[in-house]
């Protein structure tokens, strides 16, 4: 039976008493993060702050769900609450103002703060909160001045880092920032007037930007809290540097809109992950189980070789090193060597040893002459011109009795997003940063002003790389499950099941008591058509090759 909103208040409370009292409990933040993916909780939910706070210290839980459940903690309690409803009424000039005071309590608490620092902030009033605050830092600079205020904005650089710059900026924020004197010489020796000028620029411009490549010694950067931000943030930097340099070419890019796509990738690696809620070592069988007999899985029961086909930053490669087990072989496939830099920086924190990757198109996969047990592809196929002839690029390296999980865009649900591009204040794919960040201010304030779009509902609306490949791209076509349905055929390919929520297969077995535990893409067609959301704006589903 699956929990009830009861349970799950219970189950969380208990997580973050747990934590607050024997902070290194991997399986309590492990069981916290998984309740708050899949509930929310109320002000009458008593949650431990500290316990809550020391979930954020594990990389292999969801720290996003963690964030976003700690804002929605903080939103119904003093003094954030308070702060919002000022926003509310007076505007959020008003509210920033109140942060800027020198007993802010909100700029010292603790979860506040890690919520920031390891998440993406995906509430929109708490957006406006801190975009109001940092354009009052910048107009007002001697504000910084002050301890709590200059310490709280090298959090906030974090959460802009974090979101990769997509907060809006308006004109006498640009202003006022291109009079900023920035002495990068005086900063390095920890001149006050220097360092503060570059504290307020990097709210608004990541490190990498204004400091370039060159290694530079940090040592006398003042203050601590600043010389943190941008000693651990430049390090990483160098690191997938060193990543990229190193990445072996399987093959060349020479398809035009796949120049056009690693291109997009290569100015926005997507999406940049800071937390993995880490599957158990070798449990693939576990999950796949539900979707194939043991005489089909027998092919990944052990030695096998798993490809990860457009793998962009490597999430999915790093959660399938971990779930195939240490005797797999996966390789992480990709235009992008940016995105694939990442990944493999990201991989070590995880110490996958199982795991390699690689620069190339799977259009001309045919001349690396590998073969795999496992191909998994999504949310790759519908980028190309002829999605079609990519997959069966990838059917032609799976081997016969290997298994396929794809990805593609729903055309019913992404009905909105794909109406967007209709509309007259569309800018186009290829725009530059600041005509992103204006673009989605304006999708912002359609969404305050009571418009029915739901793209706000998404979490890529919330980081710059996540927005552009949502609403921007440079090249984009959905499916129908008809006509998933025409290429499986044609391909050969069984359909072996949706992925979909346990809510959503209950409600399926409800409206098609008769059909085969997976279902059929008949009855699924019906029922998308009914309840267009059900794909989240994408079909996963895993198919076979049938053995020969």
């Amino acid at each position: 039976m699956p929990l009830t909103a009861l349970e799950a208040a219970a189950g969380a409370e208990q997580c973050t008493r747990v934590l607050a009292s024997q902070p290194n409990s991997p399986n309590a933040a492990r069981l916290l993060s998984g309740l708050l993916q899949r509930f929310e909780f109320g002000a009458e939910v008593d949650l431990s702050p500290s316990g809550f706070l020391a979930a954020f210290a594990f990389i292999d839980v969801d720290r996003q769900a963690l964030c976003k459940g700690a804002f929605d903690y903080l939103k119904v309690r003093a003094p954030l609450a308070g702060i919002l409803v000022r926003g509310r009424v007076d505007g959020w000039d008003e509210a920033a103002a109140l942060l800027t005071r020198k007993d802010a309590r909100l700029l010292r608490d603790r979860l506040f703060r890690a919520a920031l620092i390891h998440g993406v902030v995906t509430d929109l009033e708490i957006e406006l909160l801190l975009t109001a605050f940092r354009r009052r830092l910048l107009l007002k600079p001697d504000l910084s001045k002050v301890r709590v205020v200059y310490e709280f904005a090298c959090v906030l650089i974090r959460q802009c880092l974090n979101n990769e710059y997509v907060f809006f900026a308006d004109e006498a924020e640009i202003t006022n920032l291109s009079e900023l004197a920035i002495d990068i010489d005086g900063l390095l020796e920890g001149d006050p007037g220097a360092t503060g000028a570059f504290l307020l620029l990097s709210l608004y411009r990541s490190f990498r930007e204004t400091l370039g490549q060159e290694a530079r010694p940090l040592d006398k950067v003042k203050p601590k809290a600043l010389r943190a931000v941008l000693d651990a943030e430049l390090a990483l930097f160098r690191l997938e540097t060193s990543h990229a340099e190193r990445l072996p070419r399987l093959t060349a890019i020479t398809d035009e809109t796949s120049r056009l796509v690693a291109g997009q990738y290569k100015e926005d690696p997507y999406p940049r992950w800071l937390s993995l809620e880490a599957p158990q070592q070798g449990s693939a069988l576990d999950r796949l189980g539900s979707y194939f007999s043991s005489d089909e899985l027998a092919i990944v029961d052990g030695s096998c070789d798993v490809l990860i086909a457009g793998a962009g930053t490597g999430r999915q490669a790093v959660y399938a090193a971990i779930e195939y087990g240490n005797e797999a072989r996966v390789l992480a496939f990709d235009l992008s060597a940016p995105s694939l830099a990442y990944g493999a920086r990201m991989a070590e924190s995880f110490g996958t040893k199982n795991l390699r990757f690689a620069v190339g198109d799977i259009l001309r996969l045919d001349e690396t002459q590998e073969s795999y047990d496992v191909i998994e592809c999504v949310g790759v196929l519908h980028h190309m011109a002829d999605p079609c002839e990519g997959w069966r690029a990838l059917i032609r390296r799976l081997r016969p009795g290997g298994l396929m999980l794809v990805g593609l865009y729903s055309a019913l649900s992404r009905r909105i997003i794909q109406s967007l591009s209709e509309e007259p204040d569309w800018p186009g794919s290829g725009v530059d940063e600041d005509e992103i960040r204006t673009y989605r201010r304006t999708l912002v304030h359609r969404h305050t002003e009571g418009d029915e779009i739901t793209l706000t509902q998404s979490p890529d609306f919330f980081t710059k790389s996540g927005f552009r490949d949502l609403t921007l791209h440079v090249s984009e076509r959905q499916f129908t499950i008809p006509e998933i349905h025409d290429i499986l055929i044609a391909e050969g390919l069984e359909f072996h099941g949706f992925t979909v929520t346990d809510d959503t297969r209950r409600s399926y077995a409800e409206r098609f008591p008769d059909d085969v535990p997976q279902g059929t893409l008949k009855n699924w067609w019906v029922y998308e058509q009914e309840d267009p959301r059900t794909f989240a704006g994408m079909y996963l589903f895993w198919c076979r090759r049938p053995a020969e």
